[in-house]
Formats: structure tokens, sequence, C-alpha cells
């Protein structure tokens, strides 16, 4: 016959369904390596859109000079002053 149990005997977990604090840590270095991938091929698909050109790209300390817009200036047409 089954003894009676007074309390409940399940303990509780801190998990979020299979997603366990061990879990988390353990996978963390590799999702990290993924998501700055992912971060990089965002930037590379959005590198000739002018308005990230303005927003980010631009404001990079070392870099930003190659997206600075360089136009020549205007010629100047000569007025004949005859």
């Amino acid at each position: 016959m089954v003894s009676y149990t007074s309390k409940f005997s399940a303990k509780g977990a801190t998990r979020f369904g299979n997603l366990t604090l061990r879990n988390t840590l353990t996978y963390s270095p590799n999702l990290m390596l993924w998501g700055g991938a992912s971060l990089a091929g965002i930037f590379v698909f959005v590198e000739g859109w002018p308005l990230f050109q303005e927003t980010f790209f631009r404001k990079i300390p070392v870099y930003g000079s190659y997206w600075a817009k360089k136009l020549p200036p205007p010629k100047q047409q000569e007025e004949d002053s005859e």
C-alpha cells in the first residue's frame, strides 16, 4: 500500500521549458558568435543605403571617412568679358 505524504514532493527548478541556466551558459559563446555574424551580415547588406551611411557608418572613428561624400568642386564657367 502507498503511504500518504503530507507535503508536495516535487521540486521546482528554475527553467523555461527545456532551457535551464546551465544550458544557457554552455550555449552562450555559440549564440554570441552567431549573433555577431548575423549583425555583420546585416551591416554588409545595408552598407549601400544612404540612411545607414549617415546614421551609423560615418560615425565610426577610423573608417567613417570611407563613407564621407567626396565630390569635386563644381566647375565655374568663365564668362567672356569682351
